[in-house]
């Protein structure tokens, strides 16, 4: 199996294709010109297709995977607003684009070839719309209003029309900024980074009577008993197996570790460790061996290995990106 790595530069306008070794050494095996301020990416492992958002003029480009990692442009599209987020249903048919300056949520119907179409439903009025998720096991959409301190939900209906669910949206802590999350391997419960507060918010969701009820069980701190003036949070992860949870602080320059309790999945701070200069967005391997940060204002990835044991970060290498460095995945090609 052979590991590839896609990085998004926004500000030089290209995607880094890198191929990723047991040891954490990587080589750069592509460059790829954009055309315009690349965000996130995400990808389509069925398809071998990676969807690229992009501004000023609000479109998503569509590239197909070969059998060496390397990316070639086949298609673009084009969605409402500045993108944020792209992610897709369990099944993979739709398409779902955040954008958080023009306050909306899209979904876009993706054909048989997994090319993005016209989207076909506009939720407006979610101010800060950040980050969008679905939970495969209640088959809805999550979606973070930083603005509003709040977390929207709709069911996702079998021809991709999002509908409100009966329960109210659900509230952070005020001037919190709810921002990315992560659902637990076994879906019944979410993690949120709040973007302003430096704290994550732990969520139970369960089902019934037939209605969703999702309760807030913890809300702790990402430097635990160390509180500071300022937080910049950013991004989220949990490993596969659901035992250790990370996130990222742009001020702070941190990666902070935490344990899953087994039983409640409450998280337990373990440590922090500091790492590349505003860590925007990091990854983790589908093995829960590595994990990468990329570092937006310094231009630097750096790539750690994971204590199979404590969850524990150990530096193997780093190396430089190109300017304005956004996102970060991990794809695996068979």
């Amino acid at each position: 199996m052979k590991k590839i790595v896609y990085i998004s530069n926004s500000d030089c306008e290209n995607i880094e294709v890198w191929e990723l070794n047991k040891n954490g050494k990587m080589n750069l095996i592509q460059k790829i010109n954009t055309y315009g301020n690349v965000q996130p990416i995400s990808i389509i492992k069925k398809h071998n297709l990676l969807y690229a958002g992009l501004r000023p003029n609000n479109r998503i480009d569509v590239y197909s995977i070969n059998n060496n990692g390397l990316l070639n442009n086949t298609n673009t599209s084009f969605i409402p607003g500045p993108p944020n987020y792209i992610s897709f249903d369990q099944d993979e048919n739709f398409l779902f684009c955040s954008s958080y300056h023009k306050n909306c949520i899209s979904v876009s119907p993706l054909n048989k070839y997994g090319i993005p179409q016209q989207p076909i439903q506009i939720i407006h009025n979610i101010k800060g719309c950040h980050a969008a998720k679905m939970n495969h096991k209640y088959n809805i959409l999550f979606v973070t209003s930083l603005k509003e301190d709040c977390i929207y939900f709709y069911y996702l209906t079998e021809f991709g029309i999002l509908k409100s669910t009966n329960q109210t949206p659900i509230y952070t802590q005020k001037k919190s900024g709810p921002r990315h999350l992560v659902f637990h391997p076994n879906y019944k419960f979410m993690y949120t980074i709040n973007e302003l507060n430096g704290t994550i918010d732990v969520w139970s969701i369960t089902n019934e009577g037939n209605l969703i009820k999702i309760e807030n069980i913890q809300n702790i701190n990402i430097l635990d008993c160390q509180i500071s003036q300022s937080y910049w949070s950013a991004d989220i992860h949990i490993t596969s197996c659901g035992r250790f949870l990370y996130v990222s602080d742009r001020i702070l320059n941190t990666i902070s570790l935490f344990h899953v309790n087994k039983d409640n999945k409450k998280l337990i701070f373990y440590t922090s460790y500091v790492t590349a200069e505003q860590p925007r967005s990091f990854c983790i391997d589908t093995d829960n061996c590595l994990l990468i940060v990329i570092g937006q204002k310094s231009n630097k990835i750096v790539i750690y290995s994971i204590s199979e044991n404590t969850g524990e970060l150990t530096k193997l290498n780093s190396y430089k990106t190109n300017i304005g460095a956004l996102w970060v995945l991990i794809h695996n090609i068979v």
